[in-house]
């Protein structure tokens, strides 16, 4: 708290000494200050020609933009294990093995479970997506809301854990020479849903990170 004050009276005074938005961002980019810290900061006075600085409008959300958030993400977890569950169901019913302690029929009921789940949770995720995108369109702050970027990163880090653990468990069944058709193929899609959610939300923090332009100063 006391670091962020810092920066906003900074950015205060700053702006009263009629220094443009440009050279205060610079400045404090240079002094190693976060461009979203920076951009939070700014935000928080309104763009106007009054010789002292004005500070915006702005009521507090954060409950809300919290709960949002949260369920975007839990849904997108849960539609991403459907997917992987689905598709490694499915060529488990396909390409069956000698080993397997299943029946057939365990295993269709397995396919029916997560084809429902997924059929639920699926377009739950990309109607909510398209919301907070259409948040965005209309508030570009929307990319410096505490919860989109903490869920962000955490989304990154699990996303990079599973294709990670992917590649282990790829690896491991080379090694074993246990490398059949049906394990090579769930692999790929254990590894093409992580490393879509993964390149998805890594392309939304390079978005905020590299185009400044994108959210008003």
């Amino acid at each position: 708290m006391a670091s962020k004050d810092t920066l906003q009276d900074f950015v205060k005074a700053a702006l009263a000494e009629g220094q443009s938005r440009e050279n205060i961002s610079a400045a404090l980019t240079d002094a190693g200050w976060e461009k979203s810290d920076v951009k939070k900061a700014l935000a928080a006075f309104h763009v106007t020609s009054f010789p002292v600085p004005v500070p915006s409008k702005r009521y507090s959300l954060a409950a809300r933009d919290t709960v949002f958030y949260l369920f975007h993400f839990t849904a997108l977890y849960l539609a991403s294990f459907g997917i992987i569950f689905l598709g490694l169901n499915i060529l488990e019913l396909m390409l069956p093995l000698s080993t397997d302690y299943m029946s057939a029929d365990v295993v269709e009921g397995r396919v029916r479970y997560w084809l429902a789940w997924t059929i639920v949770f699926t377009p739950v995720y990309l109607f909510v997506a398209w919301k907070a995108e259409l948040r965005i369109r209309r508030d570009p702050l929307c990319l410096l809301s505490n919860a989109r970027q903490w869920l962000t990163y955490l989304t990154l880090f699990v996303a990079s854990m599973t294709a990670l653990g992917d590649l282990v468990a790829l690896l491991y069944g080379f090694l074993q020479g246990e490398m059949t058709i049906r394990f090579f193929l769930k692999v790929i899609v254990v590894g093409t849903v992580s490393g879509a959610v993964l390149a998805y939300y890594y392309y939304g923090i390079r978005r905020l990170e590299d185009n400044s332009d994108e959210v008003e100063l």
